[in-house]
């Protein structure tokens, strides 16, 4: 466990700019601008936890939403069984603590596959496989991602469920609606590999529309943004709705990727409407 989840070392670790005279000034001004603080704040309230409390903590007391869970008894079918979840991707790091919360209270060996930004959460090192397998990088980067489909593999082969965020991104403004880009071919194929059921799981709501108006800018000011986005949650509602499993069978009907990923992104929008 760490004292905070990103300290102000961490960030003068970063660059050598950091270690300049001014350094110690520009990373706490830096940490204020990115909104680290409010990281910090989250992960000190469940780094004290253990089991889902760590989530519960976090999720109510850190962020301070009202979660509202639909059909999670849907999961009960899979007692010591693999399964695989989809789902979109509305706000981030947000989404993937509550995911896990929730579905690991039915099944404490479910993990999910997460960037290495919500994989600096240790308290929660349990539930994660990290991974980026939506880039290709150095080397290092491709060898790290390939371990970490390695291990989703063996995870889902010990019978063991699995979570994804097949967008691999946070939703993004088409104008018209905020919604996942188009669900990735990497994780598309390992879904199809595994051969279990996929349970669709739909979470409501996005960010600000400030966070999404920069994202028509500059992508990289989006994210700039992201962690100030925990900080204006406070009061509301978030619904996670889980709907009805997806067979083998039914999944095999699709054996062209694009269109596999196509349907259970339609499936997992479907659930919105409920």
């Amino acid at each position: 466990m760490k004292d905070q989840l990103i300290s102000l070392d961490d960030i003068k670790k970063a660059h050598p700019v950091f270690r300049k005279p001014y350094g110690d000034k520009l990373a706490r001004f830096v940490m204020k601008l990115a909104g680290l603080h409010h990281v910090n704040k989250v992960y000190d309230c469940g780094k004290y936890k253990t089991g889902t409390d760590i989530e519960d903590a976090m999720i109510d007391e850190g962020v301070g939403v009202k979660r509202v869970v639909h059909r999670i008894d849907i999961l009960k079918q899979f007692e010591g069984k693999p399964f695989i979840t989809v789902s979109n991707h509305p706000y981030g790091h947000l989404d993937g603590i509550m995911l896990v919360g929730e579905v690991a209270k039915v099944r404490p060996d479910f993990k999910v596959m997460v960037n290495w930004m919500l994989g600096l959460v240790d308290t929660m090192s349990d539930h994660f496989i990290g991974v980026n397998p939506f880039s290709s990088g150095n080397l290092s980067q491709r060898s790290g991602s390939l371990g970490g489909v390695k291990e989703s593999i063996r995870h889902i082969e010990e019978n063991h469920p699995l979570g994804f965020f097949p967008a691999g991104a946070i939703s993004k403004n088409k104008i018209t609606r905020i919604e996942d880009r188009e669900w990735q071919p990497s994780v598309l194929k390992l879904i199809q590999r595994a051969e279990v059921p996929v349970v669709p799981v739909f979470i409501s709501g996005n960010n600000s529309w400030i966070f999404n108006f920069l994202d028509l800018i500059d992508w990289r000011l989006r994210t700039v943004r992201l962690c100030h986005e925990l900080a204006n949650k406070k009061g509301k509602s978030i619904h996670m709705i889980f709907g009805e499993p997806i067979s083998v069978e039914e999944q095999k009907k699709y054996p062209d990727t694009k269109a596999f990923g196509e349907f259970i992104k339609r499936k997992t929008y479907e659930l919105k409407k409920r």
